[in-house]
């Protein structure tokens, strides 16, 4: 996706969403891709911010305990990046409102501007928000798995996969005979293909679940080392993104649903 975003000498970003502890995702915690594939899978999953006239990012600074801190907002949904500028900031501020619109840009660039922002000294921080419905289902999930009280705070993918051996369904794409491992933004999409794959064979559907993945550590486990089986790993925007990018191109065949297709029946294995 085309992104629609300059940038201002003042609004390098400092800090590292990426660091910390990771989670662990399954028995590909050992395999990467190389940079320029990273973003290459990142690219197709839309992410919002607010923009003014000229397309720079805004600024909102907060006060946390004393301290003033400053970051830039982007959003997983485009329309929780709406009501932020509708329900908040035209309260807060008319007439800054008044001049910012929601702008899409892709993860991938999300994800370089971390990485710039990694080299940089500044005072903005760069905040990916995740949509709470997604939040709360990932929740549920992981008390569900015996992981009471368990807290998310990242921005939660879904992964259909089998309990025994730790291995992932997998899907064919469009574009060929290849099959990939979908990590879905919402729950419901997991839930969907699952409920697929249990009507095709219900014996080994018998042996599934939906893990829950943070998306930080995904692709911190993209980037740390040059393994090319993390490739299988398709990134499945929600539904509401997919809607969106078929707006960008209302001529495309009707058939092309999403960046990455859409999921035919899904194979017991990897």
């Amino acid at each position: 996706m085309k992104s629609l975003v300059r940038w201002g000498a003042t609004l390098a970003i400092a800090g590292s969403v990426l660091s910390g502890a990771l989670p662990v995702i399954g028995n590909l915690q050992a395999m990467a891709l190389p940079q320029d594939q990273v973003e290459k899978k990142l690219q197709e999953v839309p992410v919002f911010t607010l923009t003014n006239a000229k397309g720079e990012f805004i600024v909102i600074s907060r006060n946390n305990q004393g301290k003033q801190i400053s970051q830039v907002g982007f959003f997983i949904s485009k329309q929780d990046a709406q009501k932020f500028l509708d329900n908040r900031l035209k309260k807060e501020n008319p007439q800054l409102a008044s001049t910012l619109q929601v702008r899409p840009l892709s993860l991938a660039d999300y994800y370089k501007i971390v990485l710039e922002g990694k080299k940089k000294s500044d005072s903005v921080f760069y905040t990916l928000v995740p949509t709470q419905q997604q939040v709360e289902s990932a929740r549920t999930l992981l008390n569900q798995s015996g992981q009471q009280g368990q807290q998310f705070n990242g921005i939660p993918l879904f992964v259909p996969k089998f309990k025994k051996d730790n291995s992932y369904l997998t899907i064919p794409l469009a574009q060929g005979n290849e099959r990939y491992i979908p990590f879905f933004f919402e729950k419901e999409q997991a839930v969907s293909l699952l409920d697929q794959f249990k009507k095709a064979a219900p014996q080994e559907g018998a042996n599934t679940e939906i893990q829950v993945v943070d998306l930080y550590g995904v692709i911190e486990a993209l980037s740390s080392s040059n393994d090319p089986g993390m490739n299988k790993i398709v990134l499945y925007p929600s539904q509401e993104s997919i809607n969106f990018i078929r707006s960008l191109a209302p001529n495309s065949p009707k058939g092309n649903q999403s960046p990455n297709a859409r999921p035919a029946a899904p194979a017991p294995k990897k």
